[in-house]
């Protein structure tokens, strides 16, 4: 081997150690378990709701701040709260997923509200949406309607 040719595969070996650690120290968001359902709602108006766990198996910690999606007018991240022993829910700016950890969105907790739904929610299909992170950027999503 000629000294060229083993500087050349020394550069490569450093090079892909480097990427190495790049792609560990920049591990994405990743979304687990995704499913919708349309809303129970007195007045008959057509909203949904979709669930799913972020789970965040980085070093770096994270945070869910939109979602978007055709499926509504309007899509919104929200929260399920208590107040006077009924609960609400209210949008949130953003939900945290801090590093190596998983947050939940599920009933009565965190979840993402279709509101103005542009076609029925029905069991078996799919809806597609996008999360919008701070650090991992748009992620696609396809939640299966139960």
């Amino acid at each position: 081997m000629t000294r060229r040719s083993s500087l050349r595969a020394f550069a490569w070996v450093a090079l892909l150690v480097v990427a190495g650690g790049a792609a560990a120290a920049d591990a994405t968001i990743r979304i687990d378990g995704a499913w919708a359902r349309r809303a129970l709602m007195l007045d008959g108006s057509g909203t949904g709701a979709v669930y799913a766990a972020l789970v965040n198996p980085g070093g770096a910690a994270d945070a869910l701040l939109a979602a978007e999606s055709d499926i509504a007018k309007s899509v919104e991240v929200h929260e399920t709260f208590q107040d006077q022993g009924m609960a609400k829910m209210r949008p949130v700016k953003r939900i945290d997923v801090p590093p190596g950890k998983t947050v939940e969105l599920k009933p009565g907790g965190y979840h993402i509200m279709l509101i103005g739904l542009t076609r029925d929610l029905k069991p078996g299909e799919t809806v597609q949406l996008t999360l919008v992170f701070q650090h991992a950027g748009k992620i696609p999503v396809t939640a299966q309607v139960k």
